[in-house]
C-alpha cells in the first residue's frame, strides 16, 4: 500500500537528516582518533552497510571480475571483493584525517620532478585516477611545489558536501566549481600556465565512462572534456595515481608529461589516446579501484 505523499515526504525528509547528523557525527568522532583507527572504521562501516544493503554491489564487481579476471577461483573472487570494499572504507574513514596522513610522513610522491621542471611555463592537466586514497595528492602535491585546482562533484546530502568542502580546502586543492563556469575557470587558470586536475575514470548512474575496456571511445565525460582543455591551451598532460600501502600508507605516481597527438584526429581519437594511458594503473591496481562493480556497457556512438 503506497503511503500518502504528505506521509511519504515527511518520512524521506526524517531519513535524510537523520543521514546527516549520524555522517557529520561520525566525521567529528573520526577527527580525533588515530588514522589506523579512522580506516579501520570506515572499512567496517562500508562493508557491513554492503553486505546488509547494498549487495548488488558485490554482484557488480562479480560480474566485472569475470571480465578483468576470469581466471578467478571462487575464493580468490572473495578475497579480491574484500579489498575493493575494504579500500573504498577506508578512503572514506581516512577522509576525516587526511592532514595527519600527511603529517605523519605515509605518503612518498615519485614522478614529481618532470612535472616541477615544466611548471610555470606550460599548463599542465593532470588526470587523477580513483585508486588508493587519491585525496591525499593534495598536501603531496602542494608542498612539492605543485599546488593544483580540481573540480569537486556535489554529494547527495549535505553532510557529505560539508565535510567534502572542508576537507579539500584544508588539504590543499584549489576547488573548481562543477559547471560550465568552472570549466572556464579552469581554462583561465591553464592559460597561466597553472596546473587543473580532472578524474579520468569516472562512472555516471552506475555506467562505467572510462576507462572504456575495448569499448568503443565516446565524446562524451571527463577523458572528452580533459583533451578539449588540453588541446584549446597546448597544455602537457601527467596521469596520477594512488597505490595503497600496508599501514595507512600511500605511494603516490605522477607520469613523465606527454601531449596529444600533434595532428588531432578528432575528440573521439583522443579520447582513445589518453584511454591508453590511464587503463595500466588502472588494472595494476583493480582491487584497490573505485569503480570496479560499475556496469560496463557502451557508453554511446560518440562523434568527433
Amino acid at each position: 500500500m503506497r503511503l500518502p505523499p504528505g506521509l511519504e515526504r515527511l518520512i524521506v525528509s526524517i531519513v535524510e537528516r537523520l543521514a546527516n547528523i549520524w555522517e557529520a557525527s561520525l566525521h567529528r568522532i573520526l577527527r580525533n582518533v588515530s588514522v589506523e583507527t579512522a580506516s579501520a572504521v570506515g572499512s567496517f562501516v562500508v562493508r557491513a552497510n554492503v553486505w546488509l544493503h547494498r549487495r548488488e554491489i558485490i554482484a557488480g564487481a562479480r560480474r566485472n571480475l569475470a571480465i578483468h579476471r576470469p581466471e578467478l577461483t571462487e575464493l580468490e573472487i572473495k578475497a579480491f571483493i574484500w579489498r575493493f570494499l575494504d579500500n573504498v572504507g577506508r578512503f572514506m574513514g581516512e577522509f576525516s584525517v587526511l592532514r595527519r596522513i600527511h603529517e605523519e610522513g605515509r605518503v612518498e610522491l615519485i614522478g614529481a620532478a618532470p612535472v616541477l621542471a615544466i611548471h610555470g611555463r606550460v599548463p599542465i592537466l593532470t588526470i587523477v585516477l580513483h585508486t588508493g586514497n587519491w585525496e591525499v595528492f593534495g598536501l603531496a602535491l602542494r608542498d612539492a611545489g605543485l599546488p593544483v585546482a580540481t573540480f569537486y562533484e556535489k554529494p547527495p546530502r549535505a553532510a557529505q558536501e560539508r565535510i567534502v568542502l572542508e576537507m579539500r580546502n584544508n588539504v590543499g586543492f584549489q576547488l573548481l566549481d562543477p559547471s560550465p563556469r568552472g570549466v572556464r575557470d579552469a581554462i583561465g587558470l591553464l592559460k597561466r600556465n597553472h596546473i587543473v586536475a580532472i578524474f579520468g575514470d569516472e562512472a555516471r548512474e552506475g555506467r562505467l565512462m572510462a576507462p572504456l575496456f575495448g569499448r568503443s571511445p565516446h565524446d562524451q565525460g571527463n577523458l572528452a572534456l580533459a583533451v578539449r582543455m588540453a588541446r584549446r591551451v597546448g597544455a602537457k598532460i601527467v596521469v596520477a595515481h594512488s597505490e595503497r600501502l600496508k599501514g595507512c600508507r600511500f605511494r603516490l605516481y605522477i607520469s613523465p608529461p606527454f601531449s596529444l597527438p600533434e595532428a588531432s584526429a578528432g575528440v573521439v581519437a583522443d579520447v582513445a589516446f589518453l584511454d591508453e594511458k590511464i587503463t595500466p594503473a588502472i588494472i595494476a591496481n583493480l582491487d584497490r579501484w573505485y569503480y570496479l562493480d560499475d556496469l560496463i556497457a557502451p557508453v554511446g556512438e560518440g562523434g568527433g
